[in-house]
């Protein structure tokens, strides 16, 4: 009898343990509580490298990955929110060896546009796909590579259906790409050279004439660009502003940059600056980027298993969320009718780069007098820090490697209900026993 009392006090506590750390209110980090809701699992199969791009659009919400096929080749996915419904997404008719990366960006005309990194298959490519698959030899394969075409590529929406495939490019290798709207920026390798020895910074047209061209080797990755403006990041880890206008170089200091409603953005040192005139102090996060709303913005900080959500009226920054979450994310974000999608990359795998892309719908605690914010979110991991933007430009990139990682052991990502499940079936085994 003892013991059916016991049992049944353990499952209670238990199960409240469980509803307050996954489903129920959250504390943040003034000690307020703010209704959490439920987390939506967008995919198991992604991994570190390509990154997704998020949007709202017509009253949805368009959110694209990649993802691995049975075969072992890359392709993108995608699903679409209505409210909270969600259903699979239209996709192009990709007619590539694999395609990876995409990059939603609403065009000034009020078009949508994917942008995404294709593979055609050429002759070259097919010779390398046959080479790489019958040998695990790395020295074989790396020479190899320099025959390597990896093409821009587009689609533009219409009534829900994707239009034809456009090759922005016809070769070389499209390493990473932007756009505001107006223009495609683009860093480009005439050969794949595989130490960015050889890169070259192009803009443009949306049709994918080159109107400009600036000679800039070492540039890994394009972190946003408008108006002419185009924040790079370097294989080193430095971050610069390029004037494809004047061809200028001006280097900056920033953990995460990017452009919201023309206006630039930098986050440093635990320091959100917007437009030169506006800070706020974040100081125990690693990155954050923020989304106009309301008159203020909505900000998205996060440090290594924590994902917060502020509202910042410009004076004050008030909490509204916090998610536990892996100890490594990229965040990506959008709103919709009052509501926030906040979605996020966790790394689940170090040494397979494998993790899983979520999705939390939060209710925002303001009215707003308009119904739809214009953000669009495209996330890149970089090869010195994690990159994450969100503004009317979107970003991809290629294939980079990731920074927030850790020197810690993969306890560190293990989610925190999942260690007090398990220490409580220990207290349980030895409670009975």
């Amino acid at each position: 009898m003892k013991n059916k009392i016991k049992i049944i006090a353990i499952i209670f506590i238990l199960s409240l343990i469980i509803l307050n750390t996954k489903i129920g209110a959250q504390i943040d980090l003034n000690g307020q509580q703010y209704t959490n809701t439920s987390i939506i699992i967008i995919t198991n199969n992604s991994s570190f490298g390509y990154g997704f791009s998020i949007t709202s659009y017509n009253g949805l919400i368009y959110i694209y990955y990649t993802e691995e096929s049975s075969s072992g080749t890359d392709i993108i996915n995608g699903v679409v929110f209505n409210g909270t419904g969600e259903m699979n997404a239209p996709l192009p008719n990709f007619n590539d060896l694999g395609e990876s990366s995409p990059a939603l960006v609403e065009l000034n005309n009020g078009s949508l546009m994917m942008l995404w990194a294709g593979v055609p298959p050429t002759p070259s490519n097919l010779a390398i796909m046959n080479s790489t698959s019958n040998t695990t030899s790395i020295s074989k394969v790396i020479p190899l590579l320099s025959n390597l075409t990896i093409l821009l590529q587009a689609s533009i929406l219409n009534n829900n259906v994707w239009g034809p495939v456009i090759n922005l490019t016809n070769n070389g290798d499209a390493l990473s790409y932007a756009s505001d709207g107006n223009y495609i920026y683009l860093v480009y390798e005439p050969t794949l050279s595989l130490t960015y020895n050889n890169t070259i910074l192009e803009e443009l047209t949306l049709s994918g004439n080159v109107i400009k061209s600036l000679n800039i080797p070492g540039i890994a990755g394009i972190v946003s660009a408008n108006n002419g403006l185009v924040i790079v990041q370097f294989l080193n880890g430095t971050i610069a502003l390029v004037n494809m206008n004047n061809g200028n170089i001006e280097f900056v200091n920033a953990t995460d940059i990017g452009f919201i409603d023309n206006s630039l953005y930098q986050f440093y040192n635990g320091i959100l600056t917007i437009n030169q005139n506006l800070t706020s102090n974040l100081p125990i996060y690693e990155g954050a980027f923020p989304i106009s709303w309301n008159n203020g913005y909505i900000i998205i900080a996060w440090r290594p298993g924590l994902l917060s959500v502020y509202y910042w009226n410009s004076t004050e920054l008030q909490p509204i969320v916090n998610y536990t979450v892996q100890f490594t994310i990229i965040p990506g974000a959008t709103i919709l009718n009052n509501d926030l999608y906040l979605a996020w990359f966790g790394l689940n795998n170090i040494s397979t780069a494998q993790g899983s892309i979520y999705m939390a719908i939060t209710p925002l605690p303001y009215q707003v007098s308009q119904l739809t914010t214009n953000a669009t979110t495209t996330t890149t991991i970089s090869n010195i820090s994690t990159i994450s933007f969100s503004s009317n430009s979107s970003t991809s990139s290629y294939s980079s490697i990731p920074s927030t990682t850790s020197n810690k052991s993969l306890f560190s990502s293990i989610p925190i209900w999942v260690i007090i499940i398990i220490v409580v079936g220990v207290v349980v085994f030895i409670i009975l026993y």
